[in-house]
């Protein structure tokens, strides 16, 4: 898990090698942290204005100067040096035919250099056991609400304020060497590689294993619950349980609308699977079935111990349908696990609904 994340690091995240502009302090600096996890990125070489006064290689990595650097031309430069040299090296590198696009400065007291520093400080107190907080995460240890989102998402034209509640996670992040978000659902305990029938399920187990918040949240890059950072901070005093959007209103009923626009299969054998499984939700579920409203996108906040309770409780259901149904053909229908979760977590919260104080926020969908 990356706690620190900028466009530098994200552009490190999907890059095999790099090359090193500096083979002094700073750059062996550089080339430890790169190496070590969480990056674990290829040096491919140092690269020097002149080869005086420096080594031929450093540890087993080559240090060439400008005129040897014909197998670096394809690859991102960090320009490892103290802010004073920073000018004269970007100099001449764009001399020597580096393009722009190629050279990322990282000064000593540049943010992108702390924030790379910071993720492997992080990873070694988590090795270690030694004590490494965040002051941002634990600020916001109270309430983190994850923003599931994918690589195959569209570029939004409207700007949303970042919120310090809400943290972006990476979906399916198992299925591709992209990475787009400091967290991954493929880290530690996970079933990432099941994205594509679970959809933004897949963050929400490891939400389930791995949050730490006293309320825990999921929404998605273009849904987002509308709520301020005054109403989270109300929320956290409240006696609120579960936090859910407006329900979807289903005139034909909940069953008929499903059976309508997916697989009446799937539905009957989700049904069956829950009088299997968990036979005391069996009057939730025909009350739901049968009604005409549910919680839609699979987006919730709530206590932290009841959204364990919801998932210890969700995903047997679904690793059972699963099991039945198989694979679609559809790369639509192939989310029905999805699609299923939506009205399943309206039958939990049915089946609850004396013990949770429920409130509904309103839903923004990004343009």
């Amino acid at each position: 898990m990356l706690i620190y994340w900028n466009t530098l690091i994200e552009k490190l995240m999907n890059t095999d090698e790099i090359v090193i502009y500096g083979a002094g302090t700073m750059g062996n600096a550089v080339k430890k942290c790169l190496e070590d996890a969480p990056y674990h990125i290829k040096i491919r070489a140092f690269l020097v204005s002149s080869m005086q006064n420096n080594p031929d290689q450093i540890d087993g990595i080559p240090v060439l100067d400008l005129a040897h650097a014909s197998i670096c031309r394809k690859l991102p430069i960090l320009i490892a040096l103290h802010e004073r040299y920073m000018g004269g090296a970007l100099k001449q590198l764009r001399e020597a035919g580096f393009s722009n696009r190629q050279l990322y400065p990282i000064s000593f007291d540049s943010d992108e250099w702390s924030d790379i520093r910071g993720n492997w400080f992080l990873h070694k107190s988590s090795v270690y056991e030694e004590n490494y907080l965040d002051l941002n995460e634990a600020l916001t240890q109270k309430l983190q609400v994850y923003v599931a989102c994918h690589v195959a998402d569209h570029m939004l034209k409207e700007e949303i304020p970042k919120r310090s509640f809400e943290i972006p996670i990476q979906a399916g992040a198992a299925l591709t060497d992209r990475r787009i978000a400091a967290v991954l659902d493929n880290q530690g305990e996970n079933i990432s590689e099941k994205n594509r029938k679970y959809c933004e399920l897949t963050a929400l187990y490891w939400i389930w294993k791995h949050g730490k918040a006293g309320y825990l949240g999921l929404s998605h890059y273009r849904r987002r619950f509308d709520i301020s950072e005054e109403m989270a901070a109300k929320l956290l005093e409240s006696d609120i349980d579960v936090v859910v959007t407006v329900p979807v209103l289903n005139l034909k009923g909940v069953k008929q609308q499903y059976c309508s626009d997916h697989m009446e299969m799937d539905w009957n054998i989700c049904m069956k699977t829950v009088g299997e499984l968990f036979p005391q939700y069996w009057d939730a579920a025909a009350k739901i079935e049968k009604g005409n409203y549910y919680y839609a996108y699979n987006m919730l906040i709530a206590r932290r111990e009841i959204l364990g309770q919801y998932c210890e409780w969700l995903f047997p259901i679904l690793f059972q349908c699963e099991k039945e149904i198989g694979e679609r053909n559809d790369p639509y229908q192939e989310r029905y696990i999805g699609f299923l979760a939506e009205r399943l977590m309206t039958i939990f919260l049915e089946q609850h609904r004396k013990e949770y104080k429920l409130a509904v926020a309103k839903k923004h969908f990004i343009t």
